[in-house]
Formats: structure tokens, C-alpha cells, sequence
């Protein structure tokens, strides 16, 4: 197959992870992907490490004739069979430029919130859009709750899946001498965006109450984002500069992943909780709000711990319940791997893309 990803976001988090290791992975089976992205975007500026082609293309407009005109031609000159849309932003366009190919278009929802029941997502979903895959099953809850409209029939839910073997391979990153932290300290980390979707401010509030009971506990936070400067305030304000280190963007997180006692996902809500499944394939187990698909990912009391959103008491008592047992710490961070190797495999979000794309080409009526 000839297939074309449209894709506008212009930052690096677990969609663009997702989005590489699948036309990576497809490219592999011998599909011919083709990225077409913002210039000068994350996933341009990766280009050249990529066996995808990746276009640059600025998409302007909400149904700009231009852009679709681009995408309509490109689709033409790739010989494109499916092409796939990751916003409602893109599905307009793409939509229209693929219906003027000919072409079917899967729309591929990410994130976990209701969509508006306005006639432009009518038509685009029902009509235009071939299928829907969505990352988890809340995503399609939340979904379908807010479309009534829309059939479930057409609605798939892939999971994501990682390269099991990257994580086992890693060598741990040594984040006590890179960051001067004591040999005894227990690390908990974080990786993401720093943005108030990821629970930001409750993590900061659980720290404090952290480490007035354990002073050994360091939060390394990998990432960036608008909030860094507030992490930063809060913590001088708060004398934690010894319990929060802003480790900032990284490239090695199974290294990461490897060095840290456990993972913190604080978040309001998630899309994909990307980081918790590279955790877990790290053998490292996870604290994770019990929001959107982290329940489908992390089962309490088995790979991890779970507690409510906006709780910084129960996530702080997490953190200390961890901190303080190696053992649970241990145990559950085997029981994560083999969860990881057995339901979130990179094989798995492979087979299951390419048979819905195949499904979509097939009962194509173009």
C-alpha cells in the first residue's frame, strides 16, 4: 500500500512516538508512508533518520482550496491508496483532497475528549472518514458520548505499541551523577510536556507532602513545556531544589526509563499514556491517575498504583508506599514487562494499522 499520514502538530510527544514507530514499522513490511508535516516541525527536523518520506507542508485555513490542492496533488504523485488524519482540522482538508483523489481516509483520534455535534464534524466523520481508530477504549467512549451519530461499527481502538527489545537492551542513564543526586536517593520519575493536562500542579503539591515525610525522594522531571518556569518558581519558593530536577527535553528515555525507582503520571486526562507503557517495558512500575486509558494500561496493585486525579494526598501516599519497598517495587515492575510484551507490543499496533487500512482499501467504494 501507498499511504500518506497528514500531520500538524509541531512539538515531539507520545503521538509523534506512535506516529514514527508506525511508518517506521509499515515501511518495514514493505508499504510505501509518506509524512506530510510542518516545515521546520519536529517530525521534519527528524526526516533524514527516517525510512519515510516526509514531506513538508504547511496546512492553512480550516478548508483553504490551496491546501487541499497540495494535498490532492500529492496524493496524485504518490499514487496514494489510504491516506490518515490525526485532527478534525486535518480531516477537512485531507478529507477533501481525498475524496477528489478518490481515495479513503481514516481519521486517527488521539486525544481524549468529546467532539462538538456540528454539522462540519457530522459530515466529515459519518461521510468522509472511511473509520475511526482511536488509541484506547475511553477514547472511544468519550467519543461516541459526545457523537451519538456516529456507529460503533466504525470506530476501532488500536492500542500503541512499543520495540520491547530497545527498552530490555537500555542501559540505565546515570541521572545521580548527572545531576548530583545522593546515592541512596529514591528517583520518581516524569516524562512529558510540561503543560496542566499532565496534572503539573498536583504532582508539585504531592512533592511537598513527599518529602516532609522522606527527604530522599527526587522528582526528575524529562520533558519541557509552557509550565517549566512555574515548576522552577515552586520550587525554590518551596526549598525543593534538592527534590525536583528539570532534566528537560530527552532523546534516551529507555535509558531514562531504566535509572528511575518508578514513574509519577499525575494527569488531568490522557490521550495514549504513552509513558507509563515505556515505563513498564523498562521493568519500572508506574503511579498513574485512574483517567482515560491509564486504567486500560496500568492495573492497580499488579504493574502499578493508581489513585484519583486532583489528590495529591493519595498520590503522595503512592510515592511513599513505593519509596519505601523495593520488594513492591520489584515485583511490580516485572509484572509491567511481561504486560508489555504480552498486550503493547510494536507487533501488535502493526498488524492491527495494517488491517484496518486494508479493510478500509477493500471496502473502498471509489
Amino acid at each position: 500500500m501507498n499511504i500518506l499520514f497528514l500531520h500538524t502538530y509541531p512539538g515531539w510527544g507520545g503521538g509523534e512516538v506512535s506516529l514514527t514507530a508506525i511508518s517506521e514499522g509499515l515501511s518495514g513490511r514493505g508499504h510505501h508512508v509518506t509524512i506530510a508535516c510542518r516545515p521546520h516541525a519536529a517530525l521534519h527536523q527528524r526526516a533524514t533518520s527516517l525510512h519515510s518520506a516526509v514531506v513538508p507542508l504547511r496546512i492553512s485555513g480550516d478548508i483553504n482550496p490551496v491546501t487541499i490542492w497540495k494535498i490532492h496533488r500529492l496524493i496524485r504523485h504518490n499514487k496514494i491508496d489510504v491516506v490518515c488524519v490525526h485532527t478534525s482540522k486535518e480531516l477537512r482538508v485531507g478529507g477533501m483532497a481525498a475524496s477528489l483523489a478518490r481515495v479513503p481516509v481514516v481519521m486517527s483520534r488521539e486525544i481524549d475528549l468529546p467532539i462538538k455535534g456540528t454539522r462540519l464534524n457530522r459530515f466529515f466523520y459519518t461521510t468522509v472518514a472511511s473509520a475511526v481508530v482511536v488509541n484506547s477504549r475511553a477514547t472511544m467512549n468519550t467519543l461516541l458520548a459526545s457523537a451519538p451519530w456516529l456507529e460503533r461499527d466504525r470506530v476501532t481502538v488500536v492500542w500503541k505499541g512499543i520495540d520491547v527489545e530497545v527498552f530490555r537492551r537500555a542501559e540505565p542513564a546515570d541521572l545521580r551523577s548527572e545531576f548530583g543526586l545522593a546515592r541512596d536517593a529514591v528517583i520518581a520519575g516524569f516524562a512529558g510536556r510540561l503543560e496542566d493536562q499532565k496534572g503539573i500542579a498536583t504532582l508539585l503539591d504531592a512533592i511537598s507532602l513527599v518529602v516532609a515525610r522522606n527527604d530522599r525522594i527526587v522528582v526528575v522531571l524529562a520533558g519541557d513545556g509552557p509550565l517549566r518556569d512555574r515548576i522552577s518558581a515552586y520550587s525554590r519558593e518551596h526549598h525543593l531544589e534538592r527534590n525536583i530536577v528539570l532534566a528537560g527535553f530527552r532523546e534516551d528515555i529507555p535509558a531514562f526509563m531504566k535509572a528511575i525507582d518508578f514513574l509519577v503520571m499525575a494527569s488531568n486526562w490522557e490521550g495514549f499514556g504513552y509513558s507509563a507503557v515505556e515505563a513498564m517495558a523498562a521493568g519500572r512500575p508506574v503511579i498513574a491517575t485512574n483517567v482515560s486509558s491509564l486504567p486500560e494500561i496500568v492495573q492497580d496493585g499488579m504493574t502499578g498504583l493508581l489513585v484519583p486525579p486532583r489528590a495529591p494526598q493519595k498520590l503522595a501516599d503512592a510515592m511513599l508506599t513505593l519509596a519505601d519497598d523495593v520488594m513492591l517495587r520489584e515485583s511490580l515492575g516485572k509484572a509491567g514487562a511481561r504486560r508489555v510484551e504480552e498486550v503493547f507490543p510494536l507487533s501488535a499496533m502493526l498488524d492491527k494499522v495494517e488491517s484496518l487500512f486494508r479493510s478500509v482499501l477493500l471496502s473502498s467504494e471509489f
